[in-house]
């Protein structure tokens, strides 16, 4: 994974989460010189995931302004109850148990949702690798000021293989994508990598 990616990727997904549409077009227009069409339309699939469904269809509005239209990636059913294990256990690793149990004292469907929904169904899907969702996690949770989730997912892309400058370039990305520094986001970071 090379830093230009991580930068449009954690831009884009920055600027959507923060909702900033004007943007998030430009955004799109710069990553479209570099990055497939359809790895832009999986990326902005993935907005949902952490901004929500607003927020996701204002990313495919922006993204249909700035590009031409193309067939997006689409999968059949899988078994996501297993995909969404196996991506939860590379993510979380020896910790997984853990959070697992967490999320089932909050809510026991919550659990189930998170592991089959959101890890089978959006982040386990083959169209981009784990380590470019990691960083696009990263970038939208800077953005969304959710630093319990941030320090898990910096260890979290670390656990996949994403390196620390490319987690830090993530980080400059999303400041860049929701047009401010994030200096709490910061300090989460430095402290997840350092420790």
């Amino acid at each position: 994974m090379e830093e230009t990616r991580v930068r449009h990727l954690g831009r884009i997904a920055a600027a959507a989460a923060a909702g900033r549409r004007d943007a998030l077009a430009a955004h799109f227009r710069d990553a479209l010189k570099g990055i497939a069409l359809g790895d832009l339309q999986e990326a902005t699939l993935q907005v949902f995931l952490f901004a929500g469904y607003p927020r996701g269809i204002g990313a495919f509005e922006a993204l249909a302004e700035a590009a031409p239209a193309g067939a997006p990636p689409t999968e059949p059913a899988a078994d996501f109850a297993l995909r969404g294990e196996k991506v939860f256990e590379a993510v979380y690793g020896p910790h997984a148990a853990e959070v697992k149990r967490k999320l089932s004292a909050l809510h026991p469907d919550f659990a189930r949702f998170v592991l089959e929904d959101a890890y089978g169904q959006v982040l386990g899907r083959p169209f981009l690798d784990l380590k470019e969702r990691e960083v696009m996690a990263l970038a939208m949770l800077a953005a969304l000021d959710q630093d319990a989730q941030l320090r898990a997912h910096v260890k979290g892309a670390l656990r996949v293989g994403v390196p620390a400058p490319l987690v830090r370039a993530a980080l400059a990305a999303a400041e860049e994508g929701c047009g401010r520094e994030l200096p709490a986001a910061r300090r989460v970071v430095e402290r997840a990598l350092s420790g």
